[in-house]
């Protein structure tokens, strides 16, 4: 490509640690190196979404994508990147691009998917939808399903599914309109001309449909749903005649118990009907998955303050019925999750993982925090080694007055993060041995991320501070190891009532102890980078085998030390740190300068 995408003078908004990974990007765009730079675009994505979106003019790069002479790959990353700055200007853009039939279909389709898609998700919160992009959204979406509508077949596969964020009215009769067609897009958004309208082509929607519409209709209709749910009770199959009992329940109250006692009277398993039905008396009116996706559907479109409330309520109204009985469509856990991650709510993530195990791994840091609050060492052990969160687990148990539970969690990391080394100077001081904490906050501090390609910074290095200054709460530990040792400190809280009692051992300060002496005695060690005018790889091997040192051939995790030799990748040095090798030092080994 001869011209490089535009990136912003002025990168201030976003972690300096992203800026490098940003210009990569670019760079390995603008040279054609497609399928490297979409990868790695893909990770910035992943790791940096919180930040990206803090800066709007980074939706120039997005627009850039999307030029007809680029690849259609990363044509369609660029309406994936955009998702992360809506604007009146964007949705202009991909508006243009779903509806001209000369784009490639696959083109069209995610510009489809990002006119609708509303949710927060990890996104700055300054990312938002407001009234205006809204509208030229909305428009570009009620076009395309007139047109899918006419030609009688959705060509664009995503379309349904960003359908479903959209509540303007006209959308939604459009749909109705058609519900043969639409009844992948019908869920959560309605009028009660709608609802009623749906009510009367019912039998037209798809099967695998049904559900979200007849939750979708009593949600809506309320009260007036209620007789219509108990008549089409009659002659389905038992699972559909007890939900759409259930729903009438739910949306008609007591008078309508009778029927579905009389259905639940013929089960083998009636007692979690029956909570479930007492559930909807004690709610009346309300349909809570209806109610939770109506809020997770349109996260991005909340103002920020007001956006932690909601998504709790949200979750909370996602999980409801689950105490009864599984969710029977999978995307239900994913956005109850996300809205669990909305509400920042540790208490919440335990309960979402009680209700679906699998879903733990999207709330790990909220309920590995939650398990240590209350004091389950067991729980966090096994949790934390699942999760691959050794170092969160081990901070979390260090905080809540655990400390040699922490430390030995902690000397099962095998990423030495700044939460790993919060949890050991805590814990160490909380242990009684506060000599510990000095030295682990003097000698055996994290690194730092990477700023530029020719050196690792020390600890705090500007990514740090910048976190520190900008959004201290973002991680606390690297807030606190910015702040120093009275900040790590005041990070400690009271054990738990109930807790479970500590370890009984000293083991754990033993194993900090042995680190901190640097033996070199049985440990490992990397060569990285190149040899022979400076450093001199024979001198180094042979005091290493002198020192009882054993030499392994690649930078592996679990390996002690590495040796710097004259020349290595900065990005291999950053990978060994991260790792929790350390750097052997001038005056610890023969041969090293």
């Amino acid at each position: 490509m001869a011209d490089a995408p535009p990136l912003p003078a002025d990168l201030a908004a976003i972690p300096p640690g992203l800026v490098p990974r940003l210009r990569d990007v670019t760079q390995l765009l603008a040279a054609d190196a497609i399928d490297v730079g979409l990868h790695r675009l893909a990770r910035l994505c992943a790791d940096g979404e919180a930040w990206l979106s803090a800066a709007p003019e980074l939706a120039e790069l997005g627009l850039w994508m999307l030029a007809p002479a680029r690849p259609i790959a990363v044509r369609v990353q660029g309406c994936v990147w955009l998702t992360m700055f809506p604007s009146v200007d964007v949705a202009r853009r991909l508006a243009a691009i779903a509806l001209d039939d000369r784009e490639p279909l696959a083109l069209r389709d995610q510009a489809a998917w990002s006119l609708g898609y509303r949710q927060a998700r990890g996104h700055h919160p300054r990312a938002r939808w407001d009234a205006a992009a809204l509208a030229v959204a909305d428009v570009a979406l009620l076009t395309l399903v007139e047109r899918a509508t006419r030609a009688g077949v959705v060509a664009l596969e995503q379309l349904p599914i960003a359908l479903r964020h959209v509540a303007r009215p006209d959308v939604v009769d459009a749909l109705v309109a058609a519900p043969g067609l639409w009844g992948e897009a019908l869920e959560c958004f309605a009028t009660a001309a709608a609802a009623r309208a749906l009510w009367a082509r019912f039998d037209a929607i798809g099967a695998a449909h049904q559900l979200r519409a007849l939750r979708l209709v009593a949600a809506t209709l309320g009260a007036e749903a209620a007789p219509l749910l108990v008549a089409r009770a009659e002659g389905r199959g038992p699972d559909e005649r007890l939900e759409l009992l259930q729903l009438a329940v739910a949306v008609g109250g007591e008078p309508y118990l009778g029927a579905i006692e009389a259905e639940l009277a013929t089960l083998r398993w009636a007692a979690m009907g029956r909570a479930r039905a007492q559930w909807h008396l004690a709610n009346p009116g309300v349909v809570p998955t209806v109610r939770g996706l109506q809020t997770a559907r349109i996260t991005g479109c909340l103002d920020a303050a007001a956006r932690p409330a909601r998504c709790a309520q949200a979750a909370d109204d996602l999980g409801a019925l689950t105490q009864f009985e599984r969710h029977p469509e999978a995307y239900l856990y994913a956005l109850w999750a996300e809205m669990v991650r909305g509400s920042g709510d540790p208490a919440r993530a335990t309960a979402l993982v009680a209700a679906h195990p699998e879903s733990a791994p999207r709330v790990r840091e909220l309920y590995l925090a939650e398990l240590a609050a209350r004091g389950r060492v067991r729980q966090v052990a096994a949790a934390a080694q699942d999760l691959e969160g050794a170092d969160l687990g081990a901070l979390g148990l260090a905080r809540a007055g655990r400390p040699l539970a922490a430390l030995e969690l902690a000397a099962t990391s095998r990423h030495h993060t700044a939460e790993l080394v919060c949890a050991r100077a805590l814990a160490c001081y909380r242990a009684g041995r506060p000599d510990l904490t000095d030295r682990v906050l003097a000698e055996d501090l994290p690194p730092a991320e990477l700023v530029a390609d020719d050196a690792l910074p020390s600890f705090p290095g500007p990514h740090e501070r910048w976190l520190a200054e900008h959004a201290p709460d973002a991680r606390p530990a690297v807030t606190a190891l910015v702040r120093g040792r009275e900040a790590v400190l005041a990070l400690a809280g009271a054990a738990a009532a109930d807790a479970e009692p500590d370890r009984p051992t000293l083991a754990p300060i033993d194993r900090v102890v042995r680190r901190l002496g640097r033996g070199l005695r049985g440990a490992t060690v990397y060569l990285a980078g190149e040899f022979g005018v400076i450093v001199d790889r024979e001198v180094v091997t042979r005091a290493l085998a002198a020192a009882g040192a054993r030499l392994v051939s690649g930078p592996f995790p679990d390996t002690d030390y590495y040796v710097h030799g004259d020349h290595c990748l900065v990005q291999t040095i950053a990978q060994l740190e991260r790792q929790g090798c350390r750097r052997l030092r001038a005056g610890e080994l023969e041969g090293i300068p």
